[in-house]
């Protein structure tokens, strides 16, 4: 096999195909393929190089060895959010396991990417009782201000019941309890679910974990604000307490008056010059002190890098 195929297996597999995952968010929102003709079917003709590139990982000199390299690469890095040092680090171990294999012309490319860093986060339920709510803030939400938001809450299974009951939103926090029919479908609330809430003068938005099965587990991902609109926080919630919150409306505890959630956040800013391959240094601008409050989502946003 040409060493061009085999570096194709090595990046894909280790750096290509978790981007590709988060970025089909955006791609699966469009109903059809608006490249140049010329672009398209250029990309079509690698379809037999393709199907090598497969046939030798499955069943060639890569069989029994890409899965455990894959392997030995997530336990060692985790999660890579762009601009985090554990990226940098995954990048440079991508470099020299790429070098000592002998592959050619291996060199890293400076990029510009967005920094979004995870602070401390909490949410708890305050009527009809109290109860702490696993919760984890979306990637690239806003903070809260740092004495936090306390809101009453509104509880919708839908956009559409969002908008018939847009009189009720103004000032609350929007809890989306989504049914999960397809991951397309229901990830929509997670990534433009604040978007819309904010249009109606919600402060804050919790949205059920896209997920079909939970064992009280929060499921978190990339997020989006539209254009115009202001930025509201937003965290995920498990499938389980999306439909208790659900229950207590529809039993009629006047959720809109008694379900109060308190979000609250700690921000920082901070400006790197991201490389792949090389590392550099965060300047901090600010900080505030971590707020003591029931709910919490601490965000430190970095911004546009």
């Amino acid at each position: 096999m040409r060493r061009t195929e085999r570096i194709l297996i090595f990046i894909w597999l280790l750096c290509v195909h978790p981007i590709a995952m988060m970025n089909h968010i955006v791609t699966a929102r469009e109903d059809t393929c608006h490249l140049p003709r010329a672009l398209i079917e250029e990309i079509d003709s690698y379809a037999p190089i393709v199907q090598r590139i497969i046939n030798e990982t499955m069943r060639g000199s890569f069989k029994g060895t890409t899965w455990r390299d894959l392997a030995e690469f997530v336990d060692k890095f985790g999660p890579r959010f762009t601009g985090t040092q554990v990226l940098e680090d995954s990048i440079d171990y991508v470099l020299n396991k790429s070098i000592s294999l002998s592959l050619e012309n291996v060199h890293g490319e400076v990029v510009t990417v967005p920094r979004w860093i995870r602070g401390s986060e909490s949410a708890t339920l305050l009527q009809p009782r109290r109860k702490d709510l696993a919760m984890l803030g979306l990637g690239y939400s806003v903070g809260t201000p740092k004495e936090g938001i306390t809101a009453n809450v509104i509880v919708v299974e839908s956009f559409s019941e969002l908008k018939s009951r847009a009189k009720e939103v103004l000032g609350k926090i929007v809890v989306y309890n989504q049914k999960f029919i397809s991951y397309e479908e229901a990830v929509e609330y997670r990534f433009s679910g604040a978007t819309k809430a904010a249009e109606l003068g919600a402060v804050a938005a919790l949205i059920r974990s896209v997920t079909p099965y939970s064992l009280y587990t929060p499921h978190t991902g990339m997020m989006s604000y539209g254009e115009n609109v202001t930025k509201i926080p937003a965290a995920c919630i498990t499938v389980e307490d999306a439909t208790m919150l659900k229950r207590m409306a529809d039993r009629g505890e006047k959720p809109a008056g008694n379900q109060t959630l308190r979000i609250s956040s700690d921000k920082s800013l901070a400006f790197c010059c991201v490389l792949q391959g090389q590392h550099c240094d965060l300047s901090p601008k600010m900080f505030l002190t971590p707020p003591e409050v029931a709910i919490t989502l601490q965000v430190k946003d970095h911004g546009v890098q």
